[in-house]
């Protein structure tokens, strides 16, 4: 079933997906949809022999989904894909425009957009003149959080470790996660694992 019916259109969007943005989105939504697919098919007790394939399946879906918030990180434009610290430094140390002080760069923008909304030549009346709040450098360090692709790493590796613990001599499920564990920096040792494991 898998081959025939899911693998075969999940390829063929792929290589589309890499030209057509339209494309890209039927993947996102047929993945989601073949997730769901077999995550039912997972809690079928009738079809409790066929669990070891339905999970190799569900760490694949999971492994397209890694591939393709790779797809979609690698063509949004430069800049910070996640709130980091060395992100959030980047943006407080950003320079206001040359011909307004630093100190007043806030004060500016706030009365440039009140002149432009005013019909006269007063500032619109404001409730509160202080500075919008900040989230902080501390909390910002706090908030590091995690990329989808490394999300969807986590759980094609809890699928396939979930496979291996129901049939543990599974060279596939073993090559799978020596596949996840050779793409990530510092898990080399482990990949090798896996594939002797095979």
């Amino acid at each position: 079933m898998w081959t025939h019916a899911f693998h075969k259109l999940l390829e063929s969007l792929r290589r589309a997906s890499f030209s057509s943005f339209l494309a890209l989105e039927h993947l996102q939504d047929f993945i989601y949809y073949a997730y769901t697919f077999y995550t039912g098919l997972l809690e079928e007790q009738t079809l409790r022999t066929f669990r070891a394939g339905w999970l190799e399946a569900l760490g694949d879906l999971a492994r397209y989904r890694m591939a393709i918030a790779a797809m979609v990180t690698g063509s949004q434009a430069p800049g910070p894909e996640e709130l980091t610290a060395a992100a959030v430094s980047a943006v407080l140390s950003a320079s206001p425009p040359p011909s307004v002080p630093p100190s007043s760069a806030a004060d500016h923008a706030s009365n440039m957009s009140a002149k432009s909304s005013s019909a006269s030549e007063k500032p619109a009346a404001r409730i509160d003149d202080s500075p919008s709040p900040s989230v902080g450098l501390a909390a910002a360090k706090l908030l590091d959080v995690e990329p989808e692709k490394e999300r969807w790493r986590g759980i094609a590796r809890d699928w396939y470790a979930q496979g291996l613990a129901d049939t543990p001599g599974n060279g596939k499920l073993h090559h799978h996660l020596g596949l996840l564990s050779r793409e990530k920096e510092g898990e080399e040792l482990r990949a090798v694992y896996h594939f002797v494991k095979r």
